[in-house]
């Protein structure tokens, strides 16, 4: 849900709850005032209709009426002063129902006589003060509802500024060289926030490009002494004047710098995958690239006794790097002839959507998806980085690519979906 919405929904939430909760103490108050006034208004009538007592003195009849809502009885018998305000309801002929009075009941003494005064006044009712609170709310949620179409018609005019940023980063690479250069804007929130992002991303490529420096100068570094080392034990191990005990050593020396250079080689290239330094892609025909690599490998394949068997039912294509594509299916080739057992077989499949390679070899002691892990290998004795299914994994990440790795038996097949 967008911002701007969810703001809205808690406004108008919010609003709507607290004017229903003024409303109804609003229709407590107005009603308690109105009864309030009314009252006022029957004591101040009847204390004008005493002061006419007094002034006239004697009553034509023991029943006199101002109007219907005064009665005025002079009483046989003297009884003392009192007052009573009720609520009461009369049947109102000409609107067909009993509608609400507020009576006051007064027993006054004027000249040696004593009075009954009854007045009656009517009262605004109930259902009239809940029609009007009922007609307020809803004009209250109309001009909210109004007030929300407009926050909605113009949430894009004052979010532009926003929707621009985001639109700008969403196309922003490290590795460009022109600066992400947000412009200000009128919304100081808006404008802190691309101050912020310029610098941020000001930042982000500068440590990109020392660090890939660093990278890049480190693994041409290492490589330049390893590559002096091997050279130099390869010179060694071809004197015939050194013992068995010095051949084996150099041997084991010369070995450990070939991995070494390897783990060196390997870990630059996953370094360069994961910052998408690979941008140049094309169509690549999976079966052109997989028998060119069966081509390069065919002397490996011999020497382990290998049988492979192709299954290509169709000639799909993927839009990769070129380099990244022969790194990715020239590893699994590799790792299926690599782990393999003597005499073994390794069956290659493509269809329109999908490249499996399976191969023999033998039952691992780990979790197949730890393979794709660093440094993770299934026989600790092997030679490998450990890195070739890290490789392959990260590649198939960057481009869409479903990876799966099962074992049947002692068959081991890899899979790849796209």
């Amino acid at each position: 849900m967008k911002l701007i919405k969810k703001i809205n929904r808690y406004f108008l939430t919010i609003s709507v709850l607290i004017f229903i909760i003024i409303s109804i103490i609003t229709f407590f108050i107005l009603q308690a005032l109105i009864s309030e006034e009314v009252d006022e208004t029957l004591i101040s009538e009847r204390n004008n209709i005493v002061k006419k007592l007094q002034v006239e003195g004697i009553l034509d009849s023991v029943y006199y009426s101002y109007s219907e809502h005064i009665e005025i009885k002079l009483l046989d018998h003297p009884s003392a002063a009192k007052e009573q305000l009720i609520d009461t309801l009369i049947f109102v002929g000409a609107e067909g129902e009993s509608v609400p009075f507020r009576q006051l009941n007064s027993t006054v003494n004027i000249n040696g006589k004593t009075y009954s005064i009854v007045l009656r006044h009517s009262l605004i009712e109930k259902d009239e003060i809940t029609g009007l609170g009922i007609m307020i709310v809803l004009v209250f949620i109309a001009i909210i509802g109004l007030i929300g179409l407009i926050n909605y018609l113009g949430e894009r005019r004052l979010w532009k500024p926003f929707y621009n940023t985001i639109n700008k980063l969403s196309g922003f690479s490290i590795k460009q060289k022109e600066p992400l250069d947000l412009p200000p804007v009128d919304i100081d929130e808006f404008n802190e926030l691309n101050k912020t992002l310029n610098y941020l991303t000001e930042k982000l490529k500068r440590d990109y490009h020392q660090l890939k420096e660093f990278s890049e100068n480190a693994s041409h570094e290492m490589q330049t002494p390893l590559a002096v080392i091997r050279s130099k034990l390869d010179v060694l191990i071809q004197d015939n004047t050194l013992s068995e005990y010095q051949h084996k050593s150099i041997s084991s020396l010369y070995n450990a710098v070939s991995r070494l250079s390897r783990l060196n080689q390997s870990l630059n290239l996953l370094t360069k995958i994961e910052n998408k330094e690979f941008d140049n892609k094309t169509d690549i025909f999976l079966t052109e690239l997989t028998n060119r690599q069966l081509d390069n490998l065919k002397e490996l394949i011999e020497i382990n006794n290998l049988t492979v068997e192709k299954k290509f039912t169709a000639q799909p294509f993927l839009k990769l790097n070129r380099f990244i594509a022969e790194s990715l299916f020239g590893n699994l080739i590799i790792n299926a002839i690599k782990h393999n057992i003597d005499g073994g077989k390794i069956s290659i499949e493509i269809n329109k959507n999908k490249f499996s390679v399976t191969n023999t070899g033998k039952q691992l002691n780990v979790n197949p998806e730890e393979l794709f892990r660093r440094f993770k290998k299934g026989d600790s004795s092997s030679g490998s980085p450990g890195l070739g299914l890290s490789i392959v994994q990260k590649i198939c990440e960057q481009n869409n690519i479903d990876i799966k790795y099962t074992i049947i038996q002692n068959l081991h097949a890899v899979t790849l979906t796209f």
